[in-house]
């Protein structure tokens, strides 16, 4: 598939450049109604594009190389950066993508921001095949428990049957009956999340497809990773039906009997469809450092390299500018070889760097220890990086503070404890006196 995919893009690029030439009137005068179908092209190679990304990316994830880059991004921005990737898609049939909630420029989850992107627009383009002219599609963002944000997909097409939610869960086809991509991809890039994809829908009424991401701190990232983890001890992928509720009916001299007003609501959980777990009962956590020397860009492009070595199941956080927090796949016999490994790699990209592996520690893969270690390694790591953090210049400071900048704080604090002490030595020189004319009359 990842050969394929390589094989179409050189193609692709050729037609649609030879589109946009003759689109642009370098090869003669085009009329307008022939620009709009020139645009249309264009757009349409676009989605090829896209649909090519989607395969190499399948195949990645299937491997367990996802060559993910997390971070801590504001909704605000994962929120423009989909708007502006829907536009040609919704404009032609006049649908309205209306969100609930993503204003706070304050709300911030820990993901890859483009395939945190891509996750939603490929959930709302699948929404786009069910949902009629001039429609509408929700995109709504709740926070669970303070500590995850949920983004949700809504549609008002016909829904989906418990028996289609079945053979979606088990043969893996798309929500419109066919064999895409983009379920499968969906999928993939919410488990990059440390999520299943939850497909809740009520035949005749609509289908809401969701996720979460942490977005509260390291707590919520080591606690969404821990459950997530835990969660791939089992293996089995079943659809569950949720049980409609029978209300009873207001019809005079039938009060006693229940009657079911709709169509009962199921849903299925999706987890992804790459390898498993190399080490299945436990994983090593440690942290990393590089030197105090090492500037921001530097510190930067080590970030890139960590994360670009993680598999599916490894997990690195960054403390500030030069800590990190890692969890990898392995158990203890082979997690030394695995850092070896990493480490020769970094030094291999830059010699420069002086790098700093604490001892590992083995977490087993359990529903409270896993998550209790692990937060805590991340939230003690965190709160230490921030009470021992030395800045050595103006750009290396902790990831979301301020430059530093000079202060008189400690000099007007240093006036009033001198003021403060003279003052008191003033009283005690007068206090001494008075006892010294005191035993001169004794």
């Amino acid at each position: 598939m990842s050969e394929t995919a390589h094989d179409l893009r050189a193609p692709l690029t050729t037609i649609r450049e030879s589109v946009r030439i003759v689109r642009d009137g370098d090869l003669g005068d085009v009329t307008p109604g022939q620009v709009i179908c020139l645009d249309s092209a264009i757009d349409q190679c676009h989605c090829m594009e896209q649909m090519i990304n989607d395969m190499v990316q399948v195949e990645r994830l299937r491997t367990g190389t996802p060559r993910v880059q997390r971070q801590w991004v504001t909704v605000q921005t994962v929120r423009k950066s989909i708007d502006e990737t829907l536009r040609p898609w919704v404009m032609p049939r006049e649908i309205d993508v209306l969100w609930d909630g993503g204003d706070d420029p304050n709300v911030r989850v820990f993901a890859d921001p483009a395939m945190l992107r891509r996750l939603i627009v490929n959930l709302v383009t699948n929404a786009l095949r069910v949902t009629p002219q001039s429609g509408q599609i929700l995109i709504r963002l709740q926070k669970i428990d303070s500590l995850f944000l949920q983004w949700s997909v809504v549609d008002a097409g016909r829904g989906l049957s418990q028996r289609e939610l079945a053979t979606i869960a088990d043969r893996q086809v798309s929500f419109s009956g066919g064999e895409g991509l983009g379920l499968s991809i969906c999928r993939q890039l919410a488990a990059l999340h440390f999520s299943k994809l939850r497909i809740q829908s009520r035949l005749g009424s609509g289908t809401e497809v969701s996720f979460q991401t942490a977005a509260a701190g390291p707590r919520s990232v080591g606690e969404l990773w821990s459950r997530w983890r835990v969660g791939q001890l089992s293996t089995e992928r079943e659809t569950q039906p949720v049980r409609s509720k029978r209300i009873p009916s207001n019809l005079a001299g039938d009060s006693e009997r229940n009657v079911r007003l709709d169509s009962p609501c199921c849903r299925v959980e999706l987890d992804h469809e790459a390898v498993r777990p190399r080490s299945e009962r436990e994983f090593a956590a440690g942290g990393v450092s590089v030197g105090a020397m090492v500037n921001r860009e530097a510190a930067d492009q080590f970030d890139k390299f960590l994360q670009g070595q993680c598999y599916l199941f490894d997990l690195i956080y960054r403390i500030d500018t030069r800590r990190w927090v890692w969890v990898i796949d392995a158990d203890q016999e082979a997690i030394q070889e695995r850092i070896e490994s990493i480490a020769s790699a970094a030094v291999a990209t830059s010699s420069q760097l002086r790098i700093d592996w604490s001892d590992p520690q083995m977490i087993p893969v359990d529903p409270r220890r896993s998550v209790n270690r692990l937060t805590d390694l991340l939230v003690r790591e965190t709160l230490f990086a921030a009470a021992t953090d030395h800045a050595m210049d103006a750009n290396a400071v902790r990831l979301g503070t301020k430059p530093i900048q000079p202060s008189s704080v400690a000099a007007e604090r240093l006036d009033e404890e001198l003021i403060r002490l003279i003052s008191e030595m003033k009283s005690q020189a007068g206090d001494f006196r008075q006892q010294a004319k005191s035993l001169a009359y004794t």
